[in-house]
């Protein structure tokens, strides 16, 4: 830069440089949404879990590629993504399912936008449906004892209910477990994995987020049940040691979920002359419940079940803490 004085000098250079940060970063492009994607699956399918990928991959073929294949990248407009949502609400789509459409979405734009390929994230403009917060329809003490009862009337699985019941543990946690993760002796097990089942068969792969790589103590009513549970095993002739999965079927294969739920789980509620409900909430939902009231404190529970965070578990569950409500203050300050 030249000028009279320095200072001039000073003042174009920053007149240049403030003109060089605004001006677009962004390199002009014809590229298409269908063609965007197919480079952006090439990235995330080496980064993102197996069933993160399963579900973007489905996504993209069901929904997004239909109504924006063909369009240019940068012809995306929020009237546009809208108007697809409106369409998917109309279809009948859950509002989750909607807004699951639109994180795929907007998690590929951010991409995009960090190749240069726009000069900003459309999905920010846009406004996704609000999902309602889930109903947690835990089970009561009374019926979690009969649900355990019930359960005992199936010999292969019921270790299977006492322990997920007991220590709050996810399905896939569950379903990978080995009899090396288990320490029958000090009432302890080691979450190390999660087993997936998708498209191409079972995986392994790592807990659902970094806190949920944990220990976990068992309970004397796991213990048991376990204790026995593997002497049945090893009887039937299926390993109990090492990196042999903990439950199995019949035939010795990891339990699938699918199967499980409908010829097992679904006749032991019913047995049980208990509400039909999912089997996280009659295990994970019921484990944290219980815990809370009973007094455990909330940090123990949250590192029990392997939450990032107490805020996260205060959020869905504080109504299910001891001393909920204000124990008869107001009765007695109007008394």
């Amino acid at each position: 830069m030249y000028a009279k004085t320095k200072r001039e000098v000073a003042e174009k250079l920053a007149q240049v440089i403030a003109a060089k940060e605004e001006a677009p970063t962004f390199v002009p492009t014809s590229i298409t949404v269908d063609e965007f994607l197919a480079q952006y699956e090439d990235v995330v399918k080496h980064s993102m879990k197996r069933r993160s990928f399963e579900t973007y991959r489905d996504i993209a073929r069901v929904h997004l590629l239909p109504a924006f294949g063909t369009m240019k990248l940068d012809d995306l407009t929020r009237e546009r993504i809208q108007t697809l949502y409106a369409q998917k609400l109309d279809e009948k789509l859950s509002a989750a399912r909607v807004r699951r459409i639109h994180g795929v979405l907007s998690s590929a734009l951010n991409t995009a936008l960090r190749w240069r390929l726009i000069d900003h994230n459309v999905c920010r403009e846009v406004t996704p449906p609000r999902v309602p917060p889930p109903e947690i329809r835990a089970f009561s003490k009374e019926e979690a004892k009969r649900f355990l009862v019930a359960a005992e009337a199936d010999e292969r699985y019921y270790a299977l209910c006492v322990l997920g019941l007991t220590s709050g543990m996810r399905w896939g946690e569950l379903a990978g477990c080995f009899w090396s993760d288990l320490n029958l002796d000090r009432r302890i097990l080691h979450v190390q994995r999660s087993l997936i089942k998708g498209k191409g068969g079972y995986t392994f792969d790592s807990p659902k987020t970094k806190t949920s790589r944990r220990s976990v103590g068992v309970t004397i009513k796991a213990t048991e049940a376990l204790s026995q549970h593997r002497t049945r095993q090893s009887a039937a002739g299926f390993p109990v040691e090492g990196d042999a999965f903990v439950f199995t079927n019949s035939i010795g294969n990891p339990v699938n979920h699918s199967h499980f739920m409908r010829r097992h789980f679904k006749q032991i509620l019913k047995s049980a002359n208990l509400p039909d409900t999912t089997w996280h909430a009659a295990t994970r939902h019921t484990c944290t419940c219980i815990l809370l009231l009973e007094g455990v404190n909330p940090k123990s529970v949250a590192m029990q079940m392997g939450w990032s965070s107490v805020a996260f578990m205060l959020e869905n569950y504080a109504r299910f803490l001891p001393g909920w409500g204000d124990d008869g203050a107001m009765d007695e300050a109007l008394s």
